[in-house]
């Protein structure tokens, strides 16, 4: 930073030696700071809004930037910020980034208002904005669309806000977006990154894109106003169908430059209403000594506003900038081999870290296409981004579990076949001829079926993983499924199955299919249960019973309710009195995957109701989850809602085994493809909307 230490220094008549309190830095500053200008002559002080103090009379002022010369036609009809000799502090002469500044009288704005002196650095963008709107003629209620969601558009906002309009913000960086949240949160200013509605009354463009002011014209209503805020891109093109939209509407155009120093007298009571809400547009306030670091980043225009502080209070800090690429996902050391404890599951589980979500966001809004045009594909490339910590999400190691177990309830009549064919698809799963087999092939999808509970002693066979708690669950028709401690073992033998297989090639994406006949009936039970929805509003025909054998499941599932009582908030309770061992297996192994931060895909109706298990012990699984597939089973989208999960497919499926689950996770593979390989507007060369 530039000090001026010498006081002694003959001050022109006219002008007044201030000491500096703040300046805030403006892209225009870091634009001469990196990339020069050809009227500048240096050595140049940059800096123009400006808090500074007359230390002779202690008056705080905030600095009218313009010097104008006040004899041309535009001073003499108080147009003086278009004066045909402007001088711009800052740029023609030396401005804020010092501890002395030297200015004209003339230039002065005494403060009167109780305004703490940081603030004061938002007098000047203020007074842009007012001079922008003081030929627009706002009226109260009107509804105003803004495209640009930087410092500048904000205040656009509030100040229209202030005047009791409607003002709508289009922004379409989602990091800039979540940096807003809470200012859109305190204001209620609904800030975007599109919208379908039109016929606003006044448009304001506040960022240099030709795009985003072809949409202001568009959006805007027949004798519509539009104010021509921002300068655009040089040498940019526009269609001229969107100009011919001005003479076809008859929109009014008012354009606008700098504030004129009437604007930032004005600026000044707003700011002092205003003033919580324009701290929340502060970035940071910095030493003098981290400016030259900001530089960059003040330029990508992705932070607020910095404030330099040269009173000495606030103390230099390494300030990285807050858009640098977060690191690539590193391996996550696996527990296999400690004591798979429900306890030690639950101490290692965190929830996804979110930091990296924005920027994800504006890579994949980025790339070759029209904002969102991929649909769920986009959503899920970021949820990986976040779940990885990484920008180029990979999931090279894909993993199905088909967690089998009987179900004691099967002698309730609930199920249109008998228990034994549990054993019998087992045996088709090991020997390659079920449809979750095919699936898996044509996926490249490891598959594993995991023995949790069926009735049946299956041989060894590469395929088995044989983890049995008991042979099938008991009727919970008339006691409970499993015993406290069965259900303990049933959720840690489903979290070893997936440590173990982790531990020794690795996982980055894992489907949870299943087999038990007779699961639906506790899948709705459970679901029934912890949503509080009647038993039929959640149960369906599971393998195809008919009315009268719905109404016996119905019947059979509301007597247990009525009989256990389970608490819908205990997790365990639940799987203990009404649940599987196939459940609790699933339910283990998300928890296990969710520790080891990897990306879970549920099935349908079973594998869904063990996830809802899993997050009623552990909320904070959720990041980790996606919704495979909509299942024709009825009870599945209320245990979804719950979680507050959307499923990515619906292709009716109603088979289980996790075949909609293999889907998916072919689908999650190419939306991280996607993320890492198609190509950003700047990348092509393509025009991008804005």
């Amino acid at each position: 930073m530039y000090e001026q230490d010498d006081d002694a220094a003959p001050v022109p008549e006219g002008y007044v030696r201030l000491s500096v309190r703040y300046c805030a830095i403006c892209r225009t500053d870091a634009k001469m700071w990196q990339q020069g200008h050809r009227d500048l002559a240096l050595p140049r002080v940059p800096g123009h809004e400006i808090g500074a103090v007359d230390e002779t009379t202690g008056t705080l002022y905030t600095i009218w930037p313009g010097q104008s010369c006040g004899t041309c036609r535009y001073c003499r009809n108080n147009r003086e910020n278009l004066c045909d000799e402007m001088k711009i502090i800052g740029f023609h002469s030396d401005g804020g980034f010092a501890d002395r500044i030297v200015v004209p009288n003339s230039s002065l704005i005494p403060v009167e208002q109780d305004i703490a002196p940081h603030l004061l650095c938002f007098a000047e963008p203020v007074g842009c904005v007012l001079n922008a709107l003081s030929a627009a003629a706002i009226q109260p209620g009107e509804t105003i669309i803004i495209y640009g969601g930087g410092v500048v558009g904000m205040i656009a906002a509030l100040v229209c806000l202030d005047l009791g309009t409607t003002p709508l913000v289009i922004e379409n960086n989602e990091e800039k977006i979540a940096r807003l949240q809470r200012f859109s949160t305190e204001t209620r200013i609904k800030i975007c990154k599109d919208t379908r509605k039109s016929d606003f009354d006044l448009a304001i463009n506040t960022c240099d894109s030709p795009m985003a002011l072809g949409l202001c014209i568009t959006k805007l209503c027949k004798g519509g106003r539009l104010c021509f805020f921002s300068g655009l891109q040089k040498n940019s093109e526009m269609d001229t169908n969107l100009l011919n939209l001005i003479h076809y509407k008859e929109l009014q155009v008012f354009g606008s430059y700098g504030p004129r120093k009437e604007h930032m007298v004005m600026a000044l009571p707003f700011i002092a209403r205003q003033y919580k809400n324009l701290s929340l547009l502060i970035e940071k306030i910095i030493a003098p000594e981290d400016v030259p670091g900001l530089m960059s980043d003040v330029l990508s225009a992705q932070p607020l506003k910095y404030i330099i502080d040269f009173s000495g209070k606030t103390k230099p800090t390494r300030n990285p900038s807050a858009h640098e690429e977060t690191p690539m996902k590193t391996s996550v050391q696996s527990h296999h081999n400690q004591a798979c404890t429900l306890d030690t599951l639950l101490a290692a589980i965190q929830p996804p870290d979110e930091t990296i979500r924005p920027t994800a966001t504006r890579k994949i809004d980025f790339k070759t296409k029209p904002l969102g045009a991929l649909g769920k594909i986009e959503r899920l490339a970021v949820q990986l981004s976040v779940i990885q910590n990484s920008l180029n999400p990979a999931v090279d190691k894909k993993q199905m579990f088909v967690f089998a177990g009987d179900h004691g309830v099967t002698e309730e009549g609930v199920s249109a076949f008998p228990s034994s064919v549990t054993e019998q698809m087992v045996k088709n799963f090991l020997s390659g001829g079920a449809a979750i087999n095919v699936f898996c092939l044509q996926y490249d999808i490891d598959l594993a079926v995991v023995d949790m509970g069926v009735k049946a002693d299956l041989p060894d066979h590469p395929l088995l993983i044989k983890q049995k708690v008991r042979k099938g669950t008991r009727n919970f028709a008339v006691e409970r499924a499993m015993t406290r401690e069965e259900t303990l073992q049933a959720i840690e033998n489903g979290a070893q199955t997936f440590l173990k297989m982790e531990a020794e090639k690795g996982c980055d994406l894992v489907g949870m299919g299943e087999m038990g006949i007779g699961n639906t009936t506790s899948a709705s039970a459970i679901i029934s249960c912890a949503t509080g929805l009647p038993v039929a509003d959640v149960s369906g025909r599971g393998t195809g019973i008919d009315d009268k054998g719905l109404e016996r499941k119905i019947e059979v599932i509301e007597k247990a309710l009525a009989f256990h009582k389970p608490n819908p908030e205990d997790g365990l309770e639940i799987l203990s009195k009404i649940g599987g061992l196939e459940i609790g297996g699933i339910c283990g192994a998300i928890l296990a995957a969710a520790s080891t931060k990897t990306c879970i895909v549920l099935d349908g109706l079973i594998s869904t109701a063990a996830g809802l298990i899993a997050f009623l012990i552990c909320p904070e699984i959720k990041g980790y989850l996606v919704s495979g597939h909509t299942s024709v089973e009825v009870g599945q989208q209320a245990a979804l809602k719950m979680m507050g999960l959307d499923p990515v497919i619906d292709l009716e499926f109603r088979l289980g085994e996790g075949t909609g689950a293999a889907v998916t996770m072919n689908l999650v593979d190419l939306s991280c493809r996607v993320m890492r390989e198609m190509a950003s507007f700047e990348e092509a060369g393509v025009d991008e909307k804005k």
